[in-house]
């Protein structure tokens, strides 16, 4: 008997929906492009429990007729294309007729939709791809689409969700996206009851990028505009000041479809070169309007990815956009004064006001909130004393013996006499180690604080906000004194403070950037952030330490459970015997 056999309709049903349906956020992706291509103005998105239990999408569009509703669930029926020469032609965002009975296929959802003029809507609930209920209802012209208990069906593709905040946060990212996308659309995003976002569709792309990503970013962006032989690019970038640690803030849209594509991101980093580091990234909400015979974008069934035919004259396009745009524009940084004396509440409550984000009032000026705070010289701290070595004075200590500092080297390395060796000391991996464990062992840093002069204001996204919410007590442990302000700001108000110096308060900004960029924030892995805070708060390299502080380091780092590594596995010292360095001057043999 061979083996080979036909698979049953409701397993390669399931197969298939798996590739265009992932997780919640593909679903609300689905639905969106949908009511976009309906000439929706109004999207309201709702989601409960990261979307495994509801996800709901309400729009204005042109609504379907009973028969629509009725085929709109068969697998490949369509309204986008009619013939394979339609496929090279695509001027929607859906066309393959897959995403209704994917999400039905695993969900029970529920559609109540009427169009223009009609008297009665249509109302039809499917559960697991099998209609249950048909018939004539009450509603509003558009479409309401309502999907609960995602993969209820499929169990083993629900226990591959993340947590309800992860998944809601992608859903986040999604949406905030597509509204910068359309402008022209009035986005509204409800999680588990509470509204996180909301753009007024009025056109302007700028207001929505301040709405979304904050106010001091937004008037800052570049606007880029050029015409091409194939079409033209347009958009925002971001000057070098505002460059992330990820690349979670480059957005294309090729011809309103929202894509990822490496080529993309790897034009636009290029135009930066020399201008960020290498661990840095640009923001950048980029839209390329493009001939749509000219692109493939029936790629894959998720439809984020394309091809270009004439791949290579688009990227050297962007690259030459973005390049303009940046050298048309001063990039020199300059030093800022803070002019207002309107307090941080009430510089963000104007922010916030409707009227203050109009179009023409990104081009007047007006004062800002400071980025680098000011350290309230006044106040009087003592040095702190090592708190390891309080606690640890019972521990053994290793066999390292160190007599006699003899300074600093290139203001990195501490240059130490042992018995018979010297060693090089790496100061900022010595300072990584010891704050690591401080950190690990939850000792109470709060004395060691220092307060700001005016509070560090950091806007976060919905994924960064929700990390910050669940480490809030073991930042302020730390020394950071933290007060979440509004839905997506928090106010920094005081810092940890070592070696006669507070830690910069955008310390924490870098550490959650870095966690993110390696995929490690979703994890939500305890050592990780650990380290990485250690890290970016730690003395860094070309910080000037005096002989106290040299000492007090030293102290701190043998009084450590591992001083020979960085939580990164770096060594923090290496060294040098008396024997090695007589043979290097030939005063013995060898």
């Amino acid at each position: 008997m061979g083996k080979i056999k036909i698979l049953d309709e409701g397993i390669s049903t399931k197969i298939a929906a798996g590739e265009v349906i992932e997780r919640p956020a593909s679903v609300v992706k689905e639905l969106i492009e949908n009511s976009i291509d309906a000439g929706s103005k109004h999207i309201f998105v709702e989601i409960e429990k990261g979307g495994k239990s509801l996800i709901k999408v309400l729009d204005d569009g042109e609504g379907m007729d009973p028969e629509d509703v009725r085929l709109a669930f068969e697998r490949h029926a369509t309204s986008k294309i009619s013939s394979l020469d339609d496929i090279f032609n695509i001027k929607t965002l859906g066309f393959r007729g897959e995403a209704l009975p994917s999400i039905a296929s695993v969900s029970v959802l529920t559609i109540l939709t009427k169009t223009k003029g009609a008297i009665l809507g249509t109302k039809c609930v499917l559960r697991g791809g099998i209609v249950e209920e048909f018939e004539e209802a009450a509603a509003k012209e558009g479409c309401c689409v309502i999907v609960r208990d995602i993969f209820f069906n499929t169990p083993a593709r629900l226990k591959f969700l993340q947590s309800d905040s992860r998944e809601a946060s992608l859903v986040v990212d999604l949406v905030s996206r597509y509204a910068i996308g359309y402008p022209d659309i009035s986005f509204r995003l409800s999680i588990d009851g509470k509204e996180v976002l909301f753009t007024p569709g009025n056109g302007n792309l700028k207001e929505v990028i301040a709405r979304i990503y904050g106010f001091d970013m937004a008037k800052d962006m570049i606007y880029i505009n050029k015409a091409f032989d194939f079409g033209c690019i347009y958009g925002y970038i971001s000057p070098p000041k505002h460059a992330r640690g990820n690349r979670s803030w480059e957005t294309f849209f090729v011809n309103g479809r929202l894509v990822k594509d490496k080529g993309l991101s790897t034009s636009l980093e290029k135009a930066y070169r020399t201008l960020l580091p290498s661990d840095k990234f640009p923001i950048a909400f980029v839209k390329i309007d493009i001939h749509n015979s000219l692109i493939d974008v029936n790629v894959h069934p998720a439809k984020t990815e394309i091809r270009f035919l004439c791949e290579e004259k688009v990227l050297q396009s962007l690259y030459e956009t973005v390049k303009e745009g940046l050298f048309s524009n001063f990039l020199i940084p300059k030093e800022e004064f803070k002019v207002t004396k309107l307090s941080v509440q009430q510089n963000y409550a104007i922010a916030q006001n409707e009227n203050f984000l109009k179009e023409e009032y990104f081009t007047k000026p007006y004062g800002k909130i400071e980025n680098k705070p000011a350290i309230n010289s006044n106040k009087t701290l003592k040095e702190p004393v090592s708190e390891l070595n309080r606690v640890n004075k019972e521990k053994p200590i290793s066999n390292l013996y160190f007599s006699q500092i003899i300074g600093q080297l290139f203001k990195t390395y501490i240059v130490v006499q042992g018995e018979q060796e010297f060693y090089l000391v790496d100061q900022h991996a010595a300072h990584e180690r010891i704050l690591f464990e401080y950190y690990s062992d939850n000792i109470d840093m709060r004395r060691y604080s220092q307060d700001l002069l005016a509070p560090f204001v950091m806007k976060l996204t919905f994924e960064e906000l929700n990390f910050i919410q669940e480490n809030c007590d073991l930042l302020k442990r730390m020394g950071f004194d933290i007060e979440i302000f509004g839905k997506d700001t928090i106010l920094v108000r005081s810092v940890p403070y070592f070696f006669n110096r507070p830690v910069e308060p955008e310390s924490l900004q870098e550490a959650i950037d870095e966690l993110k960029e390696n995929g490690e924030l979703r994890w939500r892995s305890h050592e990780k952030f650990l380290a990485s805070l250690a890290c970016h708060t730690a003395i860094k390299a070309g910080d000037d330490l005096s002989h106290e502080e040299m000492h007090e380091l030293l102290n701190q780092l043998m009084n450590t459970n591992n001083p020979y590594s960085c939580p990164h596995g770096r060594p923090t010292m290496i060294s040098i015997s008396l024997y090695e360095l007589e043979k290097k001057f030939k005063r013995v043999n060898g």
